[in-house]
């Protein structure tokens, strides 16, 4: 499971950096109407909210072992 999500982790971490350094597709949510500007920056587009995610559920699955 370690190993699952360190490469979970590594993929979300390039699909965020992709999306935040493209212009990409439309965001799922309007972040700039819901959060301060400096959170709303770091997710501009649709992939960067994935890559986001994709860290997320990676680190979930890094740590889930350690916790029993």
């Amino acid at each position: 499971m370690l190993i699952l999500g360190w490469g979970i982790v590594t993929a979300g971490t390039a699909l965020w950096t992709f999306g935040y350094l493209t212009d990409g597709t439309r965001a799922f949510v309007d972040w700039s109407a819901r959060m301060p500007f400096w959170i709303a920056d770091f997710l501009p587009n649709m992939e960067s909210e994935i890559g986001l995610v994709l860290v997320l559920i990676g680190m979930v699955a890094i740590y889930w072992q350690k916790r029993w």
